[in-house]
């Protein structure tokens, strides 16, 4: 099959980069490349002459073909290479002045082997090949350095007829910057191309005029990387490309031996030229190739030498035709030799019909050769052709020497008994036209003009399976005139090429004509089965030179447009012209311009005498020139100044250029004139000045005030003329601009502009400056107008006047606060809202600590001041309070510790228990922050006051005494819990303790007095102790007790008796009770406090020291 893309076994063409459009530069030199042929043409030059070497000769010949070649490992060829980059740098948008790559490539077969594809084995070459290119002082995104390319390849090729089964390519591309060693890498990839059907690029045997079309598969990876391209993606691709083979010439490569190259081109779905190659016979591959390669680059390789291997063993395919009838027996022979050219015997090898793996196992004889009779059947070749029904490779093939030799089967379903033509599309004519040889082609064209010698070649076929005998070819030229030449006797299958030579006369008519070649003319050949085939007619156009004419130009002054005028030329065989102008733009400065409609404007900037040489070509391109002088003529200076714009904000640069302008009598064509720049003076008496000084080619100033600013500009041409020039430009005004806001105090290093979040605390008291630019005559009224805190109190603004601003502010609430800041000028132009971001800080609250605390009796108030402070803005805002319980949450937030049992600062509190007690004084502000001072509170008890009052200090035996004790005193809390004991005698040790006076004789409680009688008399010592739950007190009563007489109910007194005595048990039993009930009415909550003074607590704490 054949391949759309630049199918090159030595350059590894990447097939998808066909799908680009090809320029039409790249079309032209396809084109050219195929045209431009020197040929030594010589009558006796017989192309079908076969080399005497066949392993060093190569492709052999088939009857005036050229037959597959047959490579052995070790065959190497060099090639001189060369990579057009333009395109592919440019289509990734890098700018560059890269054209060519130049280096040396070098090509090897590798191995010889069998490869399977689609389950099906056939015998292949593996070629590889190496190189490096490079190109020097090359600009890259403005980058000067030198571009390489690393060059790899390995191509799988069938041997049976040259298909390429797949191709590998590695190519990495760098960038060495000039002066460094610093290497950029632009491309490192590696592409894979595999075929089904393998790409048939040639259809063997070649002949002139035979054209095939290709249709293939290509499995395409790409692995690498690239800083400049984008790595493919792996696809699958279906391409349909088609081939001829154009002509046989001289490719004019340096490597001897090629002159009769063939000229293989490929087309494209569009029929137009994709890639061509000319197959050298002689070096078995080719001798130029031109393609597209993977990354987009225009790649050509032209051969300079070829080195061939000495087999070990040559094999020789040798067919009894090369062409043959479909099912039909075909004899084969193959001929074994060793490189001393004798016979090889008892090599057994396989002979391969491969379209079908029909495979043979042979031995030779004892003179090195083997024989099959084979049917050729009727398989369909792949790449269907217009010459042929199908063409396979014959293969014989040693496996285990991996030697191989090849021929070509050609099937012709048209084969008669006898049938001589000439080879419809063979002819070929070589024009030789004075010095100048071309081999012309369809895409050229067939034209020739009188005085022009025609050299045609004529291939002769035998359509016929069997032989005939010789006759003539008769040549019938444009003036009916002929020329026979003499046909040998062909073979079955056979052909001879002849060849004719005819010279156009003077008197040719102009037009198309017709030569005409005929087999048999005198019609003798009665066996021919087809003789309408035997005439063939080569159209070719006779013309005549164009005869140019240029319309001649008078003195012109300098930018004058001419019009290079040519339209009156004339083409005497009808159809367009093109015209070719090569101007002396400057002085032997010259430029081409390709006008197709033969007309072109120029002028010319200075004054002198300068060539114009044209060339017109006619549509069979054929030429004409002339030259002509243009005399260009001086003229006085001129100027107008430019700038970007009539009118300019203050204070912008401006550059007002005088490059329009000139001097058309100028010598020095790179500076025609002398400019001197005339700024004018600032109103302060300060001139302006160019930055660029006065004497230049353009003016660079910055107006700094508002109004007309008039430049003024004086040209001088080299003879001292001088013209002068004005520009008003007008100056308007401009917004101020780099405003500026910034901090001075604050909590942190607030040293950063605006946006900068700055850190205040509240009520601080910070200063915010402005700065910006203005015009000289707005910056001292600039109008400054803050908003501290935009986004929050949008009506507080400040304003002030001048050349900067500076305001002292100070926020009241925490939190962010937005500074805005606008400075606008006398115009009502503003600089725009500049913003700051202010974090203002809440200050918590303090509290100072207390010191210790004087001791407190229990139910006697404690009285404590607490002192807190503040920021001003906080203090009225501020929730003071005391928790004097941190054991309960009387808010029921959770929180023990932060109730507010009393609000304000000073507090006044008792404590029915002794203890110490931890009170909190907790001061919040309006942000949650909490100061607090904590005091310890030591509520001591005080010992109760035992006091008695008897009603009677003298009584007598039995009458009754009343002793009172509701004189005793004791804390409120404490007076329930008080119990009273009686020693009714304090002399006698009732309960054997120790102590006499602690005899626990009665109880009573605090309201009931002691009612006693004593039975005898004397002197009774009383002791009542009065105990609260800590501390005691005595209180002693004296008693006399007299006789008295009287029965038992006088010895107990006038009020005594039963009544007393159960009075008596009443009071002893609630005293009892009281105890019991004694925690009870502690919990209750007395609320009634004794209020003593400060020294009884101090009496209280002296006697607990007492005690201890």
């Amino acid at each position: 099959m054949k391949s759309k893309h630049s199918p090159d076994f030595m350059s590894g063409a990447k097939a998808p980069c066909a799908k680009l459009l090809i320029p039409l530069t790249f079309s032209l030199l396809i084109l050219l490349g195929s045209w431009s042929i020197s040929l030594d043409f010589e009558q006796e030059e017989i192309v079908d002459e076969v080399p005497v070497n066949p392993y060093l000769a190569g492709a052999k010949y088939s009857h005036g073909d050229v037959d597959v070649p047959v490579l052995y490992e070790g065959d190497s060829w060099t090639y001189d290479g060369f990579f057009d980059v333009v395109e592919m740098i440019e289509s990734a948008g890098v700018d560059t002045d890269a054209e060519a790559l130049t280096g040396e490539l070098s090509m090897w077969v590798d191995d010889v082997m069998t490869w399977t594809v689609d389950n099906h084995s056939s015998v292949a070459y593996d070629i590889k090949s190496t190189g490096q290119f490079i190109g020097e002082n090359i600009t890259l995104d403005d980058k000067l350095g030198d571009v390489t390319i690393e060059y790899e390849s390995s191509e799988i090729i069938r041997a049976g007829d040259f298909a390429t089964i797949r191709n590998q390519v590695y190519m990495n591309v760098n960038f060495l910057l000039a002066g460094t060693v610093i290497e950029i890498p632009v491309a490192e990839v590696t592409v894979t191309d595999s075929y089904y059907e393998p790409r048939e690029d040639y259809d063997f045997p070649l002949r002139v005029g035979e054209e095939w079309m290709n249709d293939y598969l290509d499995v395409n990876t790409w692995s690498g990387e690239s800083l400049y391209f984008t790595i493919r993606d792996d696809e699958t691709l279906a391409y349909e490309t088609s081939h001829a083979v154009v002509s046989v010439g001289d490719p004019e490569v340096s490597y001897s031996g090629c002159d009769n190259s063939y000229n293989v081109t490929a087309f494209d779905e569009n029929d137009s030229v994709e890639s061509f190659r000319w197959w050298c016979p002689t070096a078995k591959n080719d001798a130029w190739r031109h393609f597209e390669n993977a990354l987009g680059m225009y790649v050509d390789f032209y051969l300079k030498d070829f080195q061939p291997a000495t087999p070990d063993i040559i094999i020789e395919v040798d067919l009894e035709y090369p062409t043959w009838a479909l099912n039909t027996p075909l004899d084969v022979w193959i001929n074994v030799s060793d490189a001393s050219a004798n016979p090889v015997s008892g090599l057994t090898f396989i002979l391969r019909y491969e379209y079908d793996d029909e495979w043979y196992t042979l031995t030779t004889e004892s003179n090195g050769t083997a024989f099959l009779s084979m049917n050729t059947s009727a398989p369909l070749d792949t790449t269907p052709s217009n010459h042929d029904y199908a063409s396979h490779g014959i293969v014989a093939w040693d496996p285990v020497g991996q030697n191989v030799g090849v021929d070509t089967l050609t099937l012709d379903a048209e084969l008669v008994e006898l049938d001589y033509r000439p080879r419809p599309g063979g002819i070929s004519v070589v024009r030789v036209r004075g010095d100048v040889t071309m081999t012309l082609n369809p895409s050229y064209g067939f034209n020739a003009i009188a005085g022009d010698v025609l050299h045609f070649t004529v291939p002769i076929d035998n359509k016929g399976m069997s032989g005939g005998p010789a006759t003539e070819l008769e040549m019938i030229a444009l003036d009916s005139s002929s020329q026979r030449l003499n046909i040998d006797a062909l073979p079955p299958v056979g052909e001879q090429t002849l060849q004719y030579s005819w010279t156009i006369p003077q008197s040719q008519p102009l037009g198309p004509a017709n030569f005409s070649f005929e087999v048999d003319p005198d019609d003798l050949m009665t066996e021919d089965v087809n003789q309408s085939n035997d005439l063939a007619l080569f159209p070719i156009f006779i013309g005549d030179i164009p005869v140019v004419d240029l319309a001649s130009v008078g003195p012109t002054s300098t930018l004058t447009e001419i019009m290079l005028d040519a339209t009156g030329s004339i083409d005497g065989d009808g159809g367009s012209l093109h015209c070719t102008f090569e101007v002396e733009v400057d002085v032997n400065q010259f430029e081409i311009f390709e006008e197709p409609d033969c007309q072109m404007p120029i002028a010319w900037s200075d004054d002198g005498n300068f060539s114009i040489d044209l060339t017109i070509t006619d549509e069979e391109n054929d030429q004409d020139a002339t030259s002509m002088v243009i005399q260009i003529l001086n003229r006085a200076p001129w100027v107008n100044i430019t700038s970007p714009s009539e009118n300019l904000s203050a204070e912008s640069a401006i550059t007002f250029d005088a490059f329009d302008s000139g001097d058309a009598d100028t010598l020095d064509s790179d500076a025609p004139i002398d400019a001197y720049w005339y700024p004018p003076v600032r109103s302060d008496g300060v001139p302006y000045e160019c930055e660029e000084g006065p004497i230049t080619m353009h003016c660079t100033v910055t107006p700094m005030e508002e109004g007309i600013f008039l430049m003024e500009l004086v040209v001088t041409d080299d003879d001292g003329e001088t013209t002068t020039a004005q520009y008003p430009l007008l100056v308007t005004n401009i917004d101020p601009r780099d405003i500026v806001m910034i901090m001075s105090g604050g909590t942190a290093d607030n040293n950063q502009p605006a946006p900068e979040t700055w850190q205040v605390d509240e009520d601080q008291e910070v200063t915010l400056k402005g700065e910006a630019v203005d015009t000289m005559n707005d910056q001292d009224s600039l109008t400054w107008n803050w908003k501290p805190s935009a986004n929050n109190d949008a009506a507080w603004q400040e304003s002030t006047t001048g050349a900067e601003s500076e305001i002292q502010v100070t926020w009241t609430e925490s939190g962010n606060h937005q500074v805005e800041l606008e400075a606008v000028d006398d115009d009502g132009a503003g600089s725009g809202i500049i913003t700051g971001f202010v974090r203002v800080n809440n200050v918590p609250p303090t509290s100072e600590p207390f010191t210790a605390q004087l001791p407190v009796g229990e139910d006697r108030p404690f009285e404590l001041t607490g002192i807190f402070s503040d920021t001003p803005s906080d203090l009225s805002s501020l929730q003071v309070c005391w928790d004097v319980d941190l054991t309960n949450d009387a808010d029921d937030n959770l929180v023990n510790f932060d109730d507010c049992d009393y609000v304000g600062a000073s507090i006044s509190h008792s404590w029915p228990s002794a203890g110490v007690y931890t009170i909190r004084f907790h001061v919040t502000d309006d942000d949650g922050d909490v100061a607090e001072s904590l005091v310890n509170v030591t509520v001591v008890n005080l010992r109760p006051k035992a006091v008695t009052f008897a009603e009677k200090t003298s009584v007598a035996v039995g009458e009754e005494v009343v002793i009172w004790t509701n004189g005793t005193s004791d804390t409120v809390s404490d007076l329930s819990l008080l119990m009273f004991t009686w020693d009714l005698d304090t002399t006698t040790d009732e309960n054997g303790d120790g102590d006499p006076a602690n005899d626990p004789d009665m109880f009573t409680s605090r309201i009931s007095p002691l009612r006693h009688t004593f039975d005898t008399p004397g002197t009774k010592y009383i002791r009542l102790t009065v105990t609260d739950e800590e501390y005691s007190s005595t209180s002693d009563v004296i008693i006399e007790v007299s006789e008295v007489s009287g029965g038992f109910f006088g010895a107990m007194g006038e009020t005594a008796g039963i009544s007393n005595l159960l009075i008596v048990l009443i009071v002893v039993i609630g005293a009892l009770a009281a105890v019991g009930v004694t925690v009870g009415l502690k919990k209750s909550g007395d609320e009634q406090l004794l209020h003593s003074d400060e020294e009884e607590v101090s009496d209280a704490s002296s006697d607990n020291e007492e005690e201890e």
